[in-house]
């Protein structure tokens, strides 16, 4: 079934163990759960780590390298060379550009044609962020993520100020 989220713990001798089917899977089955539209989810046995992209990343490399070409050579570069401030900008914009995609992916040759109308684009990118329901208000992030923002943003000012003031001391 599409959408299904497959739960995988991979244990110390890097087996994969499907617990909803109850047993040992390999990289090919995973790969064709995720074909069939199944999520799936693969966490570490010892450590509950998430292993997820790790392991995505693993079947795209080894089992399907012509998908590697997706991603320019100066795009590689850049996520190498990249600080954590621009990984998660890097990691902010993919997340945004996703429901494009599956925009695109819903509806098929007609979403080309609509591609030249903007509106289009901004309704599929506001679904997954405003509710489908109008009776409910729309989402607003957790005031835990917004304090955080808070104090990031506190952080970053902060390092500005102590940069000036070691630049002017120069």
């Amino acid at each position: 079934m599409p959408d299904d989220l497959v739960q995988i713990t991979r244990y110390p001798n890097r087996r994969f163990y499907a617990r909803d089917k109850s047993n040992y899977v390999s990289l090919e089955d995973i790969e064709a759960m995720v074909r069939r539209g199944q999520n799936v989810e693969i966490h570490d046995s010892q450590t509950d780590e998430d292993l997820t992209g790790i392991v995505l990343t693993r079947i795209i490399m080894e089992r399907q390298p012509e998908k590697m070409r997706l991603f320019p050579i100066g795009m590689l570069h850049y996520i190498l060379r990249s600080n954590e401030v621009m990984s998660d900008f890097l990691r902010d914009y993919f997340r945004q550009v996703l429901p494009y995609l599956e925009y695109l992916q819903r509806h098929g040759a007609a979403a080309i044609n609509l591609a030249q109308k903007p509106m289009h684009w901004i309704k599929a990118w506001l679904d997954n962020f405003v509710p489908r329901n109008s009776n409910q208000a729309p989402l607003t992030p957790p005031t835990d993520e917004a304090d955080e923002l808070g104090k990031r943003v506190a952080q970053l000012e902060e390092r500005i100020r102590q940069l000036e003031a070691q630049q002017e001391n120069i």
